[in-house]
């Protein structure tokens, strides 16, 4: 479960960010930055004040504590009974959501590569899964933080690829980035306002109760800093998470610029009928099926 407790920071903080980010995120970033522009990068700015309320007051008071799961240190202080409580509401979470982020996974980019019916989308799910099982249950979280590593690698590297080729087909980079800001794009907006998506504040604010609560209490996250050495250790596996999503996010946000390019330039590659701001969700599913040699 703790992979002897001496594994690798990087590699577990690799791994975590693999984990925490899903497909889900993956492909819908470009599309945010295509509908929204760029405020939808507004909540990297509270990425700082995660780290410091994580690495040094969290971590340190989880990695002393005799455990091998968040929810033993919930026993600890409260009874079984609040334990399990925690553990199913962990439990249905990532259910559902590990669910969700297959399917997606398996619906709109697997089943098109491989050209097979949408009717098979529910077995291709059930052979991602059972090959994960597999191997977690055979390597254990060793297994799994080599795996996501990989993952990592091909994230980054997809990305690369798709503004490699957009920029080759287009004539370099200048073809495709913007020169003026797009009449649909959302305005900058500092303080919070209920009727526009994204703002500075609103930014902050949520990226950083989301990351606090998950790094403080979900499994995921506090099973890898167990498998470190010490909090030390651990605090550099978290900030290498936080870092990965610091180059990722904004990584994937050009891409979007490069797909909303493209796609205005090649219009029948789109759905019939639909325009790129109405299918700014799809146009990296779209290029992954189309646009890849």
């Amino acid at each position: 479960l703790l992979g002897g407790r001496n594994m690798s920071p990087w590699m577990v903080g690799l791994s975590l960010f693999a984990t925490l980010l899903s497909t889900l995120t993956y492909l819908a970033i470009p599309g945010e930055m295509v509908l929204y522009g760029p405020m939808v990068l507004s909540q990297l700015v509270a990425i700082p004040f995660v780290g410091l309320v994580v690495g040094w007051l969290l971590i340190p008071l989880i990695v002393r504590q005799p455990v091998t799961s968040a929810y033993e240190i919930l026993e600890m202080r409260f009874g079984l009974g609040v334990r399990m409580m925690g553990s199913c509401f962990f439990v249905a979470l990532r259910l559902f959501w590990m669910s969700l982020v297959i399917f997606a996974t398996a619906n709109a980019i697997l089943v098109p590569v491989l050209g097979l019916r949408p009717e098979m989308a529910p077995w291709v799910c059930a052979v991602l899964g059972l090959v994960t099982i597999a191997y977690t249950s055979m390597g254990g979280l060793r297994a799994v933080v080599l795996t996501d590593v990989v993952q990592v690698f091909i994230l980054f590297g997809g990305a690369a690829l798709v503004l490699i080729l957009i920029a080759n087909e287009m004539g370099g980079i200048g073809a495709w980035w913007p020169r003026e800001w797009p009449s649909h794009w959302q305005r900058p907006v500092v303080w919070i306002e209920p009727e526009v998506r994204f703002t500075f504040v609103g930014g902050f604010l949520s990226y950083f109760a989301w990351n606090v609560c998950t790094a403080g209490s979900d499994q995921m996250a506090v099973q890898r800093y167990l498998a470190t050495r010490d909090a030390r250790a651990a605090r550099r596996m978290y900030n290498i998470s936080l870092l990965s999503n610091l180059i990722l996010m904004p990584f994937l946000a050009i891409v979007g610029l490069a797909l909303m390019a493209y796609f205005v330039a090649r219009p029948e590659l789109l759905p019939e009928g639909s325009t790129v701001v109405e299918k700014s969700d799809q146009l990296l599913p779209v290029f992954i099926v189309r646009g890849l040699p």
